[in-house]
């Protein structure tokens, strides 16, 4: 995107220019323009509007502002990139942008004006990014497309060339697939963009040392890949549910003598404890000793394991330990209920023949 300036030197050549030519031909002064690979994108959430002169691709959706300078009939006109990636511009009619950068854009536009106009200079602005379309795959809650929208935010002057742009990042797109799974391999996911490639990306590291340059901004069409994990520790697993792209919820299952059986929503990091009172507690048949807790390993394997009950104890793994996505929490009947049950068993046919005999005599 080119700005227009003119210093003492244009001025100079604009005046030298007029005299050879009835048409004024404006030349742009030199300006600092700053242009950002992927890591200086990841390194900004917000970037401003000349941020991504060398980067973006213009698609259908994109809100654009066009001038050419000192033709009135071509100032200010504002237009949206249509489905088929054409905008519509006087005399020259249609024009293909989609696929195209910015700066890539003005050259074109400038090449069909030439025959119209000498040495035409064409600035293209954009207004409002289109969203971008990106797929996550892998170990997310709800894999799937995704629109991500760019907010925007005025500057001080309250111009397009002022305002902030919030462009969506990995995490974010993470966080509106539901959050990770606890089998995710976060130092592995990979981002396949179609301009450059698969890029692989270790959010571990934003984890462990807060490296905000590996949480990477998006592009339009990026797909996201999220693999399992061969081995995670429980340090790990507990590190991840506290980061900010973990889910804000769990599901756990309560089994057996619960107030309230069935799968049950608790926040991260919620102890055995808590999701049994958040489930009502045991009910009047239960065994409130003992439980069973059963856990499907990140490697595949299932583990049972039972655990003295005690509700005054705090986190610990022995008693009260953390729960974790997919636990299911088995409550048996207590001796009195079974041994109780049992005598139903063998009384209830007795009973039976002795109504019978009753209702024959």
């Amino acid at each position: 995107m080119r700005i227009i300036t003119l210093g003492i030197g244009s001025v100079l050549s604009l005046l030298f220019s007029s005299v050879l030519s009835d048409t004024v031909i404006a030349q742009t002064s030199s300006f600092s323009e700053q242009h950002y690979s992927s890591n200086d994108f990841a390194n900004q959430s917000s970037l401003p509007s000349l941020s991504f002169t060398n980067h973006y691709v213009l698609g259908a959706g994109d809100q654009i502002k066009l001038d050419i300078f000192d033709i009135p009939e071509v100032q200010n006109i504002q237009q949206t990139v249509l489905v088929d990636g054409t905008i519509t511009l006087p005399w020259v009619g249609k024009v293909s942008v989609a696929g195209l950068t910015p700066q890539s854009a003005e050259q074109t536009i400038a090449t069909l004006y030439d025959p119209y106009l000498y040495n035409p200079l064409v600035t293209l602005e954009i207004l409002q990014p289109r969203p971008l379309q990106v797929g996550i795959v892998g170990e997310v809650k709800r894999p799937g497309g995704y629109t991500l929208r760019i907010g925007t935010e005025a500057g001080e002057s309250n111009t397009s060339q002022q305002r902030i742009r919030y462009w969506p990042t990995l995490t974010q797109a993470i966080q509106a697939a539901g959050g990770i799974t606890r089998t995710a391999n976060v130092r592995a996911i990979q981002i396949q963009r179609p301009s450059e490639g698969t890029i692989s990306v270790d959010l571990w590291k934003l984890i462990e040392s807060g490296d905000t340059a590996k949480d990477i901004v998006l592009r339009d069409g990026d797909q996201i890949l999220i693999p399992v994990a061969s081995e995670i520790t429980l340090e790990e697993i507990t590190q991840l549910s506290s980061s900010s792209f973990a889910p804000d919820k769990i599901t756990v299952n309560m089994v057996g003598q619960i107030a309230s059986p069935g799968a049950l929503q608790i926040p991260l990091n919620t102890s055995l404890n808590q999701a049994l009172l958040t489930a009502g507690g045991f009910n009047e048949r239960a065994d409130e000793q003992t439980i069973k807790l059963v856990r499907l390993n990140p490697n595949g394997s299932v583990t049972q394991r039972e655990i003295t009950v005690d509700l005054a104890q705090g986190i610990n793994e022995n008693n009260n330990p953390i729960l974790q996505e997919g636990d299911a929490i088995i409550v048996e009947r207590s001796s009195i209920a079974a041994a109780s049950d049992n005598v139903r068993q063998v009384s209830s046919p007795l009973l039976n023949i002795l109504g019978l005999l009753n209702f024959l005599f």
